[in-house]
């Protein structure tokens, strides 16, 4: 494939992802080769590559002749993963706490800084989903960075290909007392890190990723 093709795919991969994890494309619904292809005005070859790199993903389930369909974890799926997910990320955090640079801190105060400057800069919105995904990501990133153990962060890293932890922003969007919530848990856990309080920092992303989880679950209950 070549790099024009490369940077194609990797186009429709991000925006199809942005899509699934706001709920514009819902969970069952079917990706066909020659509509993206036309509205990205591109040739099939870099959708059918984007479409595989989101199979592999877990993002997508694709059966000859007919196209890519969206999946979708069971509710039950959901919690069962998120409780290995908050036991793997607190770990993270706590080594996080021992571990943690200046560079390292300085992104990952940041991060949570920059949403809540969206948030009270333009409200809920498109702008402030795409500001969350950001700061979200760069925050549990520069965490699981942190804390120096890349087998740690290879098993995370498994389990998001499963549940993409941007995903919440769906069950957030239209509750600012969600995205308040949110933006506290990330201050607290920040504060944790950079006190090099490794338990609370520990208990502080437990708690983190298992009420987003739950938010999740609970969201695609209230969408099935």
């Amino acid at each position: 494939m070549t790099s024009s093709n490369e940077s194609m795919s990797e186009r429709v991969v991000a925006e199809l992802q942005h899509r699934i994890i706001v709920g514009t494309i819902p969970v069952g619904t079917w990706l066909r080769h020659d509509a993206i292809a036309q509205e990205f005005g591109t040739s099939r070859t870099p959708v059918r590559e984007a479409l595989r790199i989101m199979a592999a993903q877990g993002l997508v389930t694709i059966e000859p002749n007919r196209g890519a369909r969206v999946n979708g974890q069971s509710s039950q799926d959901m919690r069962e993963i998120g409780v290995v997910r908050a036991e793997l990320e607190g770990l993270a955090a706590s080594l996080a706490a021992a571990h943690i640079d200046d560079a390292q801190a300085e992104r990952m105060t940041a991060a949570w800084q920059d949403f809540n400057d969206a948030f009270e800069d333009t409200g809920p919105g498109e702008e402030l989903a795409e500001r969350w995904m950001e700061s979200n990501e760069t925050f549990h990133s520069t965490i699981l960075e942190a804390s120096g153990n890349r087998y740690l962060q290879q098993a995370i890293a498994d389990l998001r290909r499963k549940l993409p932890h941007n995903i919440s922003f769906g069950a957030y969007a239209g509750s600012s007392r969600l995205i308040a919530r949110n933006m506290a848990e990330h201050q607290a856990i920040a504060n944790a890190i950079l006190a090099q309080d490794a338990d609370q920092a520990r208990t502080l992303m437990k708690g983190h990723i298992r009420s987003s989880v739950e938010a999740v679950a609970h969201w695609n209950e209230r969408s099935t």
